[in-house]
């Protein structure tokens, strides 16, 4: 397997910034449980099965916003992976003081960012994510609960 190296841009290594965003947006994530995550990886590390994943993670009651190594899609350690295509991470970074989720949602649309749910429905719920999830757009719970 061969290894990708981190992107060279900002937007992948600065977690001072993003975990900016996390604290923002608090009220989201405050149903999570602890261990509950979600990683963020660039396309060629997730063609590759290897390289860098920027992880936004609930411990001790808290988010943290840290970087992992990526090693394919089985054993990433998140619930959700968004796979970024190049420049959609950079354009969601740029927006980070100013509606950077909606810009997470319109990449999401747009394809500029891909969604693999790696967790169960069941577990998604239990854990707390249908806020977070919702918020970008994705209502997988539907009309009828």
């Amino acid at each position: 397997m061969a290894s990708v190296s981190a992107p060279a841009s900002e937007a992948w290594s600065d977690t001072a910034a993003w975990q900016g965003l996390v604290e923002r947006h608090g009220r989201l994530f405050e149903p999570w449980i602890d261990g509950a995550a979600v990683g963020l990886v660039p396309r060629a590390a997730a063609d590759a099965g290897a390289g860098r994943m920027l992880a936004w993670v609930r411990r001790g009651g808290m988010m943290h916003v840290e970087t992992r190594p990526f090693g394919g899609f089985g054993d990433c350690g998140v619930a959700v992976l968004f796979v970024a295509e190049p420049g959609a991470l950079e354009g969601i970074h740029e927006r980070l003081d100013d509606n950077a989720l909606g810009a997470m949602k319109l990449m999401l649309r747009q394809g500029g960012m891909l969604l693999y749910v790696l967790a169960p429905k069941s577990q998604l719920l239990d854990d707390g994510y249908e806020d977070f999830l919702e918020t970008l757009g994705l209502a997988f719970m539907g009309a009828c609960r």
